[in-house]
C-alpha cells in the first residue's frame, strides 16, 4: 500500500526520532527530496552510533565494514535486506556518491579509538569528513551541480561537527571518551581526566572557548562562501542554522560544556532556524 503524504516512511520516523535537528530541516526540502535525505540521515546516524553499540573496537571495525559491503551491493543491483540499505537503494539514483559515503564510513573508525585527537586540525578534518562530507552528499541530493558549493558544506560541517561534540560533552564523558585535542589540554594544563570528570573550571571555559570560536570561524566561512547559493539547497546546510545557535547557548552560560541546557531541544532553536529558512539563509 502506498504511503499518504501525511505518513512516515521507516527512516523518516527513524530520523525524526533520533536526529530531530535535521528532520526539522528536511520538512523544507522538496516533496520528492524527502526520502532520500531520510535514506542519508539514517545512513549517517547508523555510523554514529557504531561506537557506542559495541564493546570492542574490533567488532566496531566488523561493523563499519558490514557498511562498506552494504555499499557494494547497492551498486551491484543486490542490496542486503536491511531498511536503511533498502532505502538507500531505492533513492540511489537521486544523486548519491559511492566514494563519498564510504569516505564517512572511512572517517567513523577515530570513534572506536578512547584517544582523543592530538591538535585542532585532526578535530577539524574529522568534522570535514562527518559533518561536511554528510552537509555536501545532502546538497549534491538537492543540486546535481552541488560540486562548486562543497567547501561551503565542508566549513559548515566542520561548524555543525564541533558545535555538536562540545554539545556532547556529557555524554561522550558518560562513555569515557572526550575529543578536546590533547595539544589545547596541555597548554592550558589539563588531562582528559579532568573533562572525563565534568568538573567546570576557568581553564575548563577557555579551552570550550576557543573551539567554539573555531566552529564560528568555519560558519562565517561558510555563509560567506554560500550568500548566493541558490534556496532549495538551503536545508541541506540549515543544521548550522541549530548549531550556531547552539554555539550562541554555550557563550551565555560561561562556555560551560557540562551545562544541560546545552542539550535541551526547546521551541526557541526551531524558531531560529525557521527565521532563517524564511530568509534563504543558513
Amino acid at each position: 500500500m502506498a504511503r499518504t503524504r501525511a505518513e512516515l516512511s521507516v527512516c523518516g520516523t527513524a530520523v525524526r526520532e533520533n536526529d530531530p535537528d535535521r528532520f526539522f530541516c528536511t520538512l523544507f526540502a522538496r516533496q520528492e527530496e524527502r526520502e532520500a535525505l531520510f535514506a542519508l540521515y539514517t545512513f549517517n546516524h547508523e555510523l554514529a552510533r557504531v561506537a557506542e553499540s559495541v564493546s570492542e573496537p574490533m567488532l566496531g571495525q566488523i561493523r563499519l565494514q558490514w557498511w562498506r559491503e552494504s555499499l557494494d551491493g547497492i551498486e551491484a543491483g543486490t542490496p542486503r535486506r536491511h531498511d536503511t540499505v533498502d532505502a538507500l537503494a531505492e533513492t540511489w539514483s537521486q544523486g548519491f556518491d559511492r566514494n563519498l559515503l564510504e569516505s564517512m564510513v572511512d572517517a567513523r573508525e577515530a570513534d572506536l579509538s578512547s584517544d582523543p585527537p592530538e591538535t585542532l586540525d585532526q578535530l577539524i578534518a574529522y568534522g570535514r569528513n562527518t559533518s561536511g562530507a554528510l552537509m555536501f552528499q545532502a546538497a549534491s541530493l538537492i543540486d546535481q551541480n552541488a560540486a562548486r558549493h562543497e567547501e561551503v558544506c565542508r566549513d559548515a560541517g566542520v561548524a555543525v561537527a564541533l558545535s555538536g561534540l562540545l554539545r556532547s560533552t556529557v555524554a561522550l564523558g558518560s562513555n569515557g571518551r572526550t575529543v578536546f585535542p590533547l595539544e589545547m589540554l596541555s597548554k592550558l594544563r589539563l588531562d582528559p581526566r579532568d573533562i572525563l570528570k565534568g568538573e567546570h573550571n576557568d581553564r575548563v571555559s577557555r579551552l570550550t572557548e576557543e573551539i567554539a570560536a573555531c566552529a564560528l570561524d568555519h560558519a562565517s566561512r561558510a555563509r560567506r562562501l554560500g550568500r548566493k547559493l541558490a534556496k532549495p539547497m538551503v536545508p541541506a546546510l540549515l543544521p548550522l542554522a541549530f548549531a550556531t545557535r547552539d554555539l550562541a547557548t554555550l557563550r551565555g552560560n560561561g562556555y560551560n560544556p557540562f551545562d544541560a541546557a546545552l542539550t535541551r531541544n526547546s521551541g526557541g532553536r526551531q524558531l531560529a532556524v525557521l527565521g532563517r529558512m524564511l530568509l534563504g539563509r543558513f
